[in-house]
């Protein structure tokens, strides 16, 4: 039975991720970048690793420790915000590091084996950014763009080979810094959104076990917008 790798499952989605495709039986590997403490619940279910995908030593002992390897969902990410002039050149080489450089290198050891098996399934958690440019979200944008493209290719060059691969795109969830975000603003964001509301966790882990069941192997090489209507006639 092949292993589900979750990079990025400590965080909110990351976690809801996980314990929707805890249900499928199949044996995990959690990746997380500092905290480990939200994932605790699944010591000893789950095998947790803690990586720097921004360090090529401690992204290059990750991969080598992937073995088995059936169903990766890549939710790792570097959102640093800033407007062109004001992006510094460590957040840059952050995002281009964690966004686009660990993924394709993960990618790129995993296919092989799983073409071997004729059975593999990757799954990369982009934003709608990469399709509507935000202020102050250039850089962030751009490297979910490289995702989808990125994504794509590689249902195009390895669908005969059993690999499907698909991302999800996650517009106005209730996570992160958009918790945190004052009454007011929230209610901004939900006017943006067709369905008038915010969207949980949840609705992105949902959306990914249903890419990892027989439901969808007729399913490669596409972006599921989980958005709620996003800026839909604006």
């Amino acid at each position: 039975m092949g292993k589900i790798v979750i990079t990025g499952a400590s965080s909110e989605i990351g976690l809801s991720i996980t314990g929707k495709l805890a249900g499928l039986g199949k044996p995990m590997v959690l990746h997380c970048f500092k905290n480990s403490d939200t994932l605790e619940r699944w010591r000893g279910v789950a095998e947790i690793v803690k990586a720097d995908f921004s360090q090529r030593e401690e992204l290059d002992m990750f991969i080598a420790g992937l073995d088995d390897v059936e169903i990766l969902v890549y939710a790792s990410a570097v959102t640093d915000a800033g407007l062109v002039p004001q992006i510094d050149e460590e957040s840059l080489n952050n995002t281009i590091q964690v966004n686009i450089f660990a993924y394709t290198k993960i990618c790129q050891a995993l296919i092989p084996r799983m073409c071997s098996k004729r059975s593999g399934n990757i799954i990369g958690i982009s934003s709608v950014s990469a399709n509507r440019v935000f202020k102050g979200q250039g850089v962030y944008a751009g490297s979910k763009a490289y995702m989808e493209a990125f994504t794509k290719a590689i249902a195009i060059e390895y669908g005969k080979k059993g690999v499907r691969a698909n991302c999800v795109a996650p517009g106005s969830i209730e996570a992160g810094a958009l918790k945190r975000m004052n009454s007011f603003g929230m209610e901004e964001i939900k006017q943006v959104n067709s369905l008038n509301r915010l969207g949980s966790p949840e609705d992105v882990a949902e959306v990914v076990h249903f890419l990892c069941t027989p439901a969808s192997s007729f399913i490669t090489g596409t972006v599921i917008e989980i958005s709620g209507g996003h800026l839909m006639g604006v």
